[in-house]
């Protein structure tokens, strides 16, 4: 099982509460001192790991994986994933921008090389794709439409 997690797990606090009880997680942080890890700024020098382009709004975004970074000097480790790209419009709605580039961070418990960094970004920014797939469903038929082939059922209306 994966919990997607929002709102005050972007905080390390929380977040080492649910991490710390063995649960699969992915969630968005917003602790960017993660940044100034060392191990995060031996990532960054590195070329990205891999580039990510978002299928409906074309957004590229160049992952960096750090497979465990402790969220606190003390607390458990995780792993982050920075995606970096270039500013679009200031201030970004998402992230930090440092010198051009807008850097968002995702933590997660799921094992790598098992899911590439790309994929905990689908799995986190892709959460409600299916929606717009069953959207159909939600539009429901007049009942002048419906049918059924017993007397009773014919009633209806």
């Amino acid at each position: 099982m994966l919990l997607r997690l929002d709102g005050l797990y972007g905080d390390a606090a929380p977040l080492l509460d649910v991490v710390e009880a063995g649960l699969g997680v992915i969630a968005r942080s917003r602790d960017y001192a993660l940044l100034g890890l060392e191990v995060v700024k031996q990532a960054l020098s590195r070329p990205a790991d891999q580039v990510s382009i978002h299928p409906e709004s074309g957004m590229t975004r160049a992952l960096y994986d750090c497979p465990a970074v402790a969220l606190t000097p003390s607390g458990a480790r995780v792993r982050l994933v920075v995606a970096t790209h270039a500013v679009t419009s200031s201030p970004p709605p998402v992230g930090v921008e440092r010198d051009g580039t807008v850097y968002e961070l995702f933590i997660s418990t799921l094992p790598s090389p098992a899911f590439l960094p790309s994929d905990v970004l689908d799995l986190y920014l892709h959460r409600g794709s299916f929606e717009t797939a069953l959207a159909d469903e939600d539009v429901e038929q007049d009942s002048d439409r419906w049918y059924s082939h017993t007397p009773c059922g014919q009633e209806f209306g």
